[in-house]
């Protein structure tokens, strides 16, 4: 996998198999139905919202208090969103990298986060930005949404993050704890994460602390002979005993020294995200007490319909005093594609394409029924329900009546989840783990170069295209992970960088899970048409663009950013309600110039005479205007000085 999205490289291990949880098949006994109806009672709280996340505020920094996330003095259980918004035609893998939280790209967010607000969720979950771009504006944004974030800080592969030496591995803590300080404890921050499934063995970091520390540590899995991904814990007559614990105590120590800078400068809580393989929860049960300075475990699962014994696992796992810390779920769901390529066991690699009749197809209701059921059985877990307050009279009730402490803290172990993700992604077939090279538009494909269930038109570098890329997944529901499907929204190119949104059955569950189906928050459906109109149609007086680089970044400020008024000439404002400065000026200027113009006029004519004249008082007597303008003339005539003497009259020439 990848550090940005949830990851395209997989391992090659056999993913663990569904475990479908038991229902019915026999009488209830007293004391279970008496443990149902406590459960229901406390889970329907915490479930069910008033259609509101609650508001983070200034002071209300999230603490860890036992296994639960705190907030003002309350438990805060995560109902989160993995939020990737990366547009059709682009990609993660070329710029700007999945930094879709720069103030260019306000519209996105402007766009997706009312629409999680309205779903219940309060927290959304982002891959990684570019640590030199500013991302206040979006943060403030997600806080004016009422949301919280989890912020992953990308490491990406041991190639482009060397971690052999001291000196490497400290460029990394320093660089990680300056972008926290940097954001320092802004409200909208619910956590850090120091990396994404960095104990996958594709991204290479175990086997550098391995070579370094000569732990002795086979790479390869188990079942070639190796140590990664073993089918149960190693014992002491195993010498993945002690090599697999040296491995992890390096990272386990490297992510710790990570976590205390940033706490130096901040008191967000820090975690780094584990992929389920390698029997994680084994590693964390024998060397996660060197990590003190990590807030929260934190594991992404894809078990199928049921996420099984893991929370029993993960209970166990961390029940001593230095290592009692709440589990994060940071991705858990299925894709909304049934792809027939994964039921038969006969197809080694796939032909089967979109749209043909093969099939398969989208299959928006078992995606909703999957997401669903995950999201509910994570609630009975959660650490934030009355009867895990070992005060409460909830827990003193079933204490009594379990007498197991074990089984409660296997009922309380769980701070929320992530369900990914928000929206399909048509550039996660460009690199996934079954893939055809050459694929099956090269002159050179042949199908001994692909792999087992590779799609023949994978990989597939065309973010234009939804294609099928992926890889066999045995706890999906058609035993298919189509990498592209997965989004509760699913877009359609309106203009560059912009896309409308169907939203998918799973996205209406959710809703209704999270919100008990008495959201206030109106749906407002993210058309073509929405998404690219412009302000009051930009008052008729200029064109609508959409692309962010004419528009120019987003403020604070209503309506900025793309889409924009491009105004007509002598128009200017976010409307094109207002006259632009230039022609404003040239008014001011002309009619300046007007009023000195008439100034001069009236000041010669007053020199010259012109003023109110002492002469037609005749007027006023009664004298003909004939007269008077002839008695006036000779007046003034008879008062002019002769050129030909002092006192000599001019005289009148007819």
């Amino acid at each position: 996998r990848m550090a940005a999205g949830r990851g395209v490289i997989m391992s090659r291990a056999e993913p663990p198999r569904a475990r479908t949880a038991a229902r019915g098949g026999g009488a209830c006994r007293g004391t279970a139905a008496r443990l149902l109806a406590v459960a229901v009672a406390t889970l329907g709280g915490l479930m069910v919202s008033d259609g509101h996340a609650h508001p983070p505020s200034d002071s209300l920094m999230p603490v860890i208090d036992g296994r639960t996330i705190m907030v003002g003095g309350k438990a805060f259980y995560v109902r989160g969103v993995c939020y990737s918004p990366v547009p059709i035609n682009e990609s993660m893998l070329f710029g700007p990298y999945g930094d879709y939280f720069t103030d260019e790209y306000a519209f996105l967010w402007r766009r997706d986060l009312p629409l999680i607000r309205a779903m219940g969720a309060n927290a959304i979950r982002i891959y990684g930005w570019d640590d030199a771009s500013s991302h206040q504006l979006f943060l403030d944004y997600v806080q004016s949404q009422e949301l919280r974030v989890l912020i992953t800080y990308p490491l990406g592969s041991a190639s482009n993050t060397p971690v052999r030496g001291d000196m490497n591995r400290q460029l990394v803590v320093d660089r990680f704890a300056k972008q926290v300080h940097k954001y320092g404890e802004h409200p909208a921050i619910l956590a850090w994460s120091f990396g994404n499934e960095i104990n996958m063995m594709e991204h290479g970091f175990l086997q550098e602390f391995d070579r370094e520390f000569v732990c002795g540590w086979n790479v390869a899995d188990e079942k070639h002979g190796g140590c990664y991904n073993p089918a149960s814990p190693p014992n002491e007559t195993n010498p993945c005993m002690d090599s697999s614990y040296c491995v992890y105590d390096k990272l386990f120590r490297w992510i710790n020294k990570a976590a205390a800078a940033a706490h130096e400068g901040s008191a967000v809580p820090v975690l780094s995200t584990f992929a389920d393989t390698d029997l994680v929860l084994d590693k964390i049960g024998r060397a996660g007490w060197v990590a003190p300075s990590v807030d929260l475990w934190a594991v992404q699962l894809y078990r199928g319909s049921s996420f099984g014994p893991w929370f029993a696992q993960a209970a166990n796992a961390s029940n001593t005093p230095g290592n009692h810390k709440p589990f994060l779920v940071t991705e858990y769901g299925v894709d909304a594609y049934h792809d027939v390529c994964g039921h038969d066991e006969k197809i080694g690699v796939c032909f089967n394409q979109l749209g043909d009749t093969s099939g398969s197809g989208e299959d928006e209701g078992t995606q909703a029924t999957f997401n669903r059921n995950l999201t509910i059985e994570l609630a009975w877990h959660s650490s934030s329900q009355p009867h895990c307050d070992r005060h409460s009279d909830e827990y003193r009730d079933l204490r009594a009546l379990t007498g197991d402490d074990e089984y409660l803290d296997s009922m309380c172990v769980s701070a929320g989840g992530f369900v990914y993700g928000w929206v399909d992604e048509y550039w996660k077939g460009s690199y996934v783990a079954a893939e055809c090279r050459p694929n099956f538009w090269d002159p050179a494909f042949t199908l001994a170069t692909c792999e087992y269930k590779a799609h023949v038109t994978c990989p597939n570098w065309n973010a234009s295209l939804h294609d099928l890329c992926g890889q066999p997944l045995f706890s999906s529901p058609d035993h298919y992970q189509n990498e592209e499907w997965f989004g509760l929204t699913t877009p359609t190119k309106c203009a560059d960088s912009m896309d409308s949104l169907r939203l998918r059955k799973a996205y209406w569950a959710l809703r209704e899970e999270w919100t008990g189906g008495d959201s206030t928050d109106q749906i407002v459906m993210p058309s073509c048409a929405r998404v690219t109109k412009c302000p009051n149609d930009c008052s008729a007086r200029g064109r609508c663009e959409t692309d962010q680089n004419m528009c120019g970044p987003a403020t604070s400020r209503p309506n900025s950013g793309a889409p924009c008024c491009v105004c007509a000439p002598g128009w200017a404002g976010v409307e094109c309600e207002e006259l632009d400065a230039r022609t404003t000026l040239s008014l001011v200027c002309g009619f300046g110039l007007l009023a000195l113009i008439a100034c001069v006029f009236l000041s010669s004519a007053l020199r010259n005479g012109f003023g109110p004249r002492k002469y037609a008082t005749q007027y006023a007597n009664g004298m003909g205007m004939e007269q008077g303008l002839l008695q006036d003339h000779k007046l003034l005539v008879g008062s002019q000085v002769s050129p030909y003497g002092s006192g000599a009259a001019l005289t009148t020439r007819q």
